[in-house]
Parts: C-alpha cells; sequence; structure tokens
C-alpha cells in the first residue's frame, strides 16, 4: 500500500516539475528566429542591397509567413550550394525557395507550392543559333548545385555547362563573352540583363521548363514542414499578391498603412484629453514614436523613389510612358531621347508620333500602332517586333513591350523597346545567302542544257536576282589587254550595248591586278574624282555602281562576270560576292565545256595536218551529194590523187619535209578548186575532191589542171613533186564504195602507166 502512494506521489512531483520546463522551451522556440537560407544574389526573388539588408519577393513573402506563423524570420543570404547545404547541415530551418528535384529529395522535404516560376535560356544575338543542342553555345553557364544544372545535365547528358556561384557572376560573364548562353529563371535573368548589359546583347531562345518554387526543410523535419504548410495555405491571398506585384511589376503603389487612421483617432482622443494628466506623458511618447515612424517611412519612400527613378532613367532598354487614351510621350528615359536623337519628351513626341517619315507602310504605320495601344487598353500587355525610319532613312528593328499601368492613381502604358535590327539584318543575310544558294543550284542544272544557250539564260537568272540593269560577260583579250563583250543580259528598259563594245587598256590598267589576284571589284560612281574605267563605264550607260568578277582558267584571267546597278550601292556582303565568284566560276567552265566540244567536233571532221576534211566527213559529204544526184538526176565526179614516191621523199629528206608537202599540196587544193569542191584527205599521201555538177570531161580536165599545177610547184627543200590522179563521175543507183573503187582503179592505172598522168574510169550516164 504505501509503495504505490509513493510511487503516486513521485510520479505527480516529477510531473509539477517537467510540464513547465517542456512549456518554457516550446515557448522559447516558438519565438526563437525562423532562420531561412536563400541565395544573395538572385534578384528579384533575393539579394542584398548597398547597405546589405536582405530584399526581394521571397524576402517580403517569408517575413509575411513568419507573422502567420508568430515567429520572426531570420535571412542567411549566401551563395546557391551554401544556400542548400545549410538546410542540409541543419545550419538554417528552412530554404526560401527552390525547385523540387529527385537529387535534393534524398536530403530535403519541400512543401506546397509558393509560386509559378518559368526557367529560359539566354542567348546572346551575336550566336546564329536555333537550340540548346547547337555546338555554337557551348558551353551554356548555369549556376553550381541549382536546379538548372541538374534539369540540363538529364535533360542533355553530353552539353558541356560552364558553372557560376550565382547568377549575378553567372550574367556578368555571359555579358564579357565568357559563354554564349546561360540558364535562368526569367525574371532573375531580364533583371540583371537590364542593369549589366545593353538592349538587344541577349534574347529568349527556348523555354526550358516551368515549374512551381518550393520551400524544403531538412529530410525528417515534418514538425516544420507541417507548420510552414499551414502557414503557406493561412496567407491571405491579397497580401501574396500585393507581395508578388510588388516585385513583378514596374507600377508604384501609395498604400496608406493601416495603423494611420487608429492612431490619429487615438491622437484626437488624447488631445481632448489633454486636462487629463494621467494621459499626457502617454500621449507625448505616442506622438514622439509616431513622429520617429513617420520620418523613417518618408525616407524608405523617398530612398524606393529614387531608385525607382535611377533604374528608369538608366534602363538597358528604350522605356517612354504613354497617355493611356492619345498615345502622347508624356516621360521618357535616357537611352530612348538618346536613341531618337532628340533632348526633350516633347521633341521625342514630334520626332514619332508627330512626324510621317517616321512611320513605314502597313502594318507598321502610325494607324497600326494605334491598333496595338488599342489592344492593351481592351486586352492587356503585348509583346511585338516593330520597324520605323530614323533620320537619314536608316531601318530600324525593334522589340517592343506595352505594359498597362497606375501611376500616382492614373492609368498609363509603358512602352519598352530594345533594339534587335542587328539580329533582323543578320537575318535577311542568311535568308538571302540561302536563295542565293538555291539560285547557284539551278544555274548549275541550267549550264548542263546543251541545246538551249545555258549560260545566257544563267546570266538572266543572276541578273535579276542581284536587281542589276545589266549582267555582262567579257572575254579577256590578253595580246591587247582589253575586254571584249561577248554576251549580256538587260533588265527591261534598259538599252543593250552594241556586240563590239569593249573596254580599252586605259580603263582596266588600273583595276587589272585585283582582278588577276581572282578578287572581286567594286566601284560606285565618281566621274569627278574617279580614274578611267569608272568614267569609262559610268558614262557610256546609266550606271551608277559596279561589281566584276574574275574568270580565271588554271592561275589565268579569261574573262569578267559583272553586274551594273542603276542606284549607288555602298555596301555587298561577303557572303554574297563570295557566292557570286562561284557563279562565275560554273560559267567559266561552261564556256571551257563549250570550247572543247567545238574542239572535238572539229577533231572529228578535220585532219589535223592539212585542215582538210578528213575521210570519215568527206564520205558523210558525198553521201548526201548522191543522194542529191538521185534525186534530181545530176552529175558527181570524184577525183583520187596520190603523191608519187612520197616514201623516198620521207626517206630521203624527213618525215617534216613531207609533211610540209602534203600541207603545201592541201593549200593548193582549196586555192585551185571551185568553191562548190570540196577537197579531203583520204589517207596518207592520198587526197580525193568531190566535184558537184561535173561530168567525166571536166572532171578530167580538172584533175589534168590539177596535176600540171602540183608538177610546176616547187616544194620546200623537196623540189618538184609529181602526183598521179584517178576520176570517175557517178552512175545511177552507185553506192559510194562502188564509185570511190572505180576512181581508185583509174589511179591505179595511172601509176601503172607511169605515173604523173590522169586516167578516167568508165562513167555513167543520166539525164539532165
Amino acid at each position: 500500500m504505501f509503495p504505490t502512494i509513493f510511487l503516486r506521489f513521485t510520479g505527480l512531483f516529477c510531473l509539477t516539475l517537467v510540464l513547465p520546463m517542456v512549456a518554457l522551451a516550446a515557448n522559447e522556440e516558438t519565438h526563437a528566429p525562423l532562420v531561412v537560407s536563400q541565395d544573395h544574389s538572385w534578384p528579384p526573388l533575393a539579394f542584398r542591397d548597398r547597405h546589405g539588408e536582405p530584399h526581394g519577393l521571397l524576402v517580403d513573402l517569408w517575413r509575411a509567413l513568419g507573422e502567420e506563423m508568430g515567429r520572426p524570420v531570420q535571412f542567411e543570404l549566401v551563395n546557391w550550394p551554401q544556400s542548400i547545404e545549410q538546410v542540409r547541415d541543419g545550419r538554417a530551418a528552412v530554404h526560401g525557395g527552390l525547385f523540387r528535384s529527385p537529387e535534393r529529395a534524398q536530403f530535403l522535404d519541400f512543401s506546397q507550392p509558393l509560386l509559378p516560376l518559368e526557367t529560359v535560356l539566354f542567348v546572346s544575338t551575336d550566336a546564329r543559333a536555333r537550340s540548346v543542342r547547337d555546338p555554337a553555345l557551348a558551353p551554356i553557364g548555369v549556376v553550381t548545385g541549382s536546379y538548372e544544372r541538374e534539369f540540363l545535365q538529364n535533360r542533355y547528358p553530353d552539353l558541356p555547362l560552364r558553372e557560376y556561384p550565382n547568377n549575378a557572376d553567372l550574367v556578368s560573364a555571359a555579358v564579357a563573352g565568357e559563354v554564349a548562353a546561360f540558364a535562368a529563371d526569367y525574371p532573375v535573368g531580364r533583371y540583371l540583363l537590364d542593369v549589366h548589359a545593353s538592349p538587344g546583347e541577349f534574347h529568349v531562345l527556348e523555354v526550358l521548363y516551368k515549374q512551381q518554387l518550393v520551400a524544403a526543410v531538412r529530410a525528417g523535419n515534418s514538425a516544420m514542414l507541417k507548420t510552414i504548410n499551414r502557414a503557406i495555405t493561412e496567407l491571405d491571398s491579397e497580401k501574396l499578391a500585393r507581395i508578388t506585384n510588388r516585385w513583378t511589376h514596374t507600377e508604384t503603389v501609395e498604400v496608406t498603412p493601416r495603423w494611420v487612421v487608429p492612431t490619429l483617432f487615438t491622437i484626437a482622443v488624447l488631445l481632448l484629453l489633454l486636462f487629463v494628466g494621467l494621459y499626457l506623458r502617454a500621449l507625448r511618447r505616442e506622438r514622439s514614436l509616431l513622429s520617429t515612424r513617420l520620418q523613417e517611412r518618408t525616407r524608405d519612400l523617398k530612398e524606393q523613389s529614387e531608385q525607382f527613378q535611377a533604374l528608369f532613367d538608366n534602363a538597358a532598354m528604350s522605356v517612354m510612358v504613354h497617355d493611356r487614351d492619345t498615345g502622347e510621350v508624356i516621360q521618357a528615359n535616357n537611352r530612348a531621347l538618346k536613341q531618337y536623337g532628340v533632348e526633350s519628351v516633347s521633341a521625342l513626341h514630334q520626332a514619332t508620333f508627330g512626324a510621317s517619315d517616321f512611320w513605314a507602310e502597313s502594318p507598321y504605320s502610325l494607324a497600326d500602332m494605334q491598333n496595338w495601344f488599342a489592344r492593351v487598353r481592351e486586352q492587356g500587355p503585348q509583346h511585338f517586333e516593330w520597324l520605323t525610319y530614323h533620320s537619314g532613312g536608316d531601318a530600324h528593328w525593334d522589340e517592343v513591350f506595352l505594359q498597362p499601368v497606375q501611376i500616382g492613381g492614373i492609368p498609363r502604358i509603358i512602352s519598352s523597346t530594345i533594339d534587335i535590327t542587328a539580329r533582323k539584318r543578320a537575318e535577311a543575310e542568311l535568308q538571302r545567302q540561302m536563295e542565293l544558294e538555291e539560285l547557284l543550284r539551278q544555274v548549275s542544272v541550267i549550264l548542263l542544257d546543251r541545246e538551249r544557250d545555258g549560260v545566257a539564260r544563267a546570266m538572266a537568272k543572276l541578273g535579276k536576282f542581284m536587281q542589276a540593269s545589266r549582267c555582262s560577260l567579257f572575254n579577256y583579250e590578253s595580246e591587247h589587254c582589253r575586254f571584249d563583250l561577248q554576251r549580256q543580259w538587260c533588265a527591261p528598259g534598259v538599252k543593250p550595248r552594241e556586240p563590239d563594245f569593249h573596254i580599252p587598256a586605259a580603263a582596266i590598267s588600273p583595276y587589272l591586278p585585283v582582278l588577276v589576284r581572282g578578287e572581286a571589284l567594286t566601284l560606285n560612281v565618281d566621274l569627278e574624282g574617279g580614274v578611267l574605267l569608272e568614267q569609262f563605264l559610268f558614262s557610256t550607260g546609266s550606271i551608277a555602281s559596279l561589281l566584276a568578277l574574275p574568270i580565271l582558267r588554271e592561275g589565268c584571267l579569261t574573262g569578267v562576270l559583272s553586274f551594273s546597278f542603276a542606284e549607288p550601292k555602298q555596301r555587298w556582303s561577303q557572303v554574297e560576292i563570295k557566292l557570286l565568284h562561284v557563279a562565275a566560276d560554273l560559267i567559266g567552265n561552261a564556256l571551257l565545256r563549250q570550247e572543247l566540244e567545238q574542239e572535238l567536233q572539229h577533231q572529228a571532221s578535220f585532219d589535223s595536218l592539212t585542215g582538210l576534211y578528213n575521210r570519215r566527213k568527206f564520205e558523210n559529204l558525198l553521201l548526201h551529194e548522191l543522194e542529191r544526184a538521185d534525186r534530181y538526176h545530176r552529175y558527181v565526179a570524184a577525183i583520187l590523187l596520190d603523191i608519187d614516191h612520197f616514201k623516198t621523199v620521207n626517206d630521203r629528206f624527213g618525215h617534216n619535209a613531207g609533211d610540209e608537202v602534203l600541207r603545201q599540196l592541201a593549200d593548193t587544193l582549196q586555192t585551185r578548186m571551185r568553191a562548190s569542191d570540196v577537197p579531203a584527205r583520204w589517207g596518207g599521201e592520198e587526197f580525193i575532191v568531190l566535184l558537184p555538177e561535173t561530168d567525166l570531161d571536166g572532171a578530167r580536165q580538172t584533175a589534168e589542171t590539177l596535176r600540171q599545177t602540183i608538177a610546176d610547184t616547187r616544194f620546200p627543200t623537196v623540189g618538184q613533186v609529181t602526183a598521179s590522179l584517178g576520176v570517175s563521175t557517178y552512175q545511177p543507183g552507185e553506192t559510194l564504195d562502188s564509185l570511190i573503187k572505180r576512181a581508185d582503179d583509174a589511179l591505179y592505172q595511172a601509176k601503172k602507166a607511169g605515173r604523173n598522168r590522169v586516167r578516167p574510169g568508165p562513167s555513167g550516164s543520166v539525164e539532165c
């Protein structure tokens, strides 16, 4: 009995001592600061100001959550990897905001979503890339230990990455050119680019992912996670919206503190009770405290106003504030004034909305811009690209953002513009390059067409593409150092040059070394100060500028492909000139191919030693003449000639002397025969002559005259040479072989009879 009573008494006594201690510990834990770890360079989500104080959307959000939990919040802002390690090793209770990932889930537990966040790939405008896999972007910059790093490593295992300790260092490295692209949360990247970069230096290539930002505690700390989730659930949605809008919008909202009215009422009551001494001291203390708070608040508002004005004036993009209804420019930052070359807002409005030459044709006219402002009023923010013409008529492209805002309670529209002219020019040059490459493929096919003049068709296509007034092909005459016009294409309304047009040596000589080196020649009209070539060309046609491309063959200049323009042109793209060099080479190769084909045709028909028709060509001509003789019953004769003792000539005087005899004999045949007669080399020292409209007597007389001429001719080195000749005439229905066989038989009879004589073969008869 006694032991039981003793044990009960001892238990009650212990509870009496322990319960107050537990309550005290719980109370201390409840009022102890909640340590929140976060990246110190993650604006506008979390960052330190110039005084080292924490600011940002997440800082304000956790202060609000701390009020919900009844605990003050202490922020530990460090580099991103350290912010995660602080939670992992227990130095911080909560990570203020990060993305959920399998790697982090091994040592962290995650809360309910705090807010959505979009992560994108920012790319330098100079990098012509189309996707994250483009080699031109490697390596891609990321923050060490960030979710962007984990995401890219998992999604693109082979993608090279370069890590930086925080976002500020990451963006600074990108602006300095260490990396051409970097992955970052969109509001963070855009905020830091506005601070460190110029407009248009970077743009968003693609959205990597969209996720919810969550808080995280050390794995197993379920009590803390439960408390945080309850605070997130109970957080007033309007308060969350105010916090978000404060950091994600550029508008300024003046809010009267809720304590002002009750405080003023209290002060009024206290003033009525001035005579009550019990409240006099409290009243003075309250007034002093209120004055201090008002001064601090006024100072904060002034600093924020100055910071906003400094950000506005020194923003990396042009920013203007417009009247919501009329679009009139009310305020503009320094970059906007500098961009449009004016010194005041009124001058800026006059130079833009008040100047007709500032606007392009539809869809970039003033009326189209007014329609965009109407869309902002009806639908909200708008984003588009826009073309204008600045002073001097230069085309200027901008990426435009229109945002409706409230400024001082008055509805306004803010326009932010980023210069993308360089990007647009690069895109246009790339498009023209692709079109020119396709044209070269077409030209290469056209030049293979042998039936139609492929060179002329190719020149027409090139001239139209280049929008030239004339495309000319000149042949370089090296002997006289001049260019002769070979072909030309003229645009409609342009008068062609005369066929015998040429550029004289005096006009060419200053630029000949440039063309011989294979370099393009570009000229613009300058009749007063120009040299002879400009004066000669620009005074002989409606030409203001010229582009000439040399055509080389085995390192030697053979011609020039030129494009003439009616307007001066100050700039030709090097890529364009390079591709036109290819076009000139293609045309040069086509001309060479034509020359080779003509040479082959000549070799197929003519004897290389004497220049007379060869046996194959002669047989074709003879067949044609025999068909005509059959059809119209006409005479045809043939003379077969053989040089006497020609082997002795070669043996005694050498083959060179023999060849000279053959050439001189061929010249004799060409000069002594009629224009209608066709001499040819039959083979070796044998020659044959086709005599249209000639009977046997006429053929025999012609052969005798030819024999006598040969006998009377003195050949160099050899002296006198004689020849034997056989004559035959065509018989109706006879074949070519039969006609020549009878002439050959007659030649044999002449040789047998002693040489140097003419013998006729049996003649046929035709009705004439």
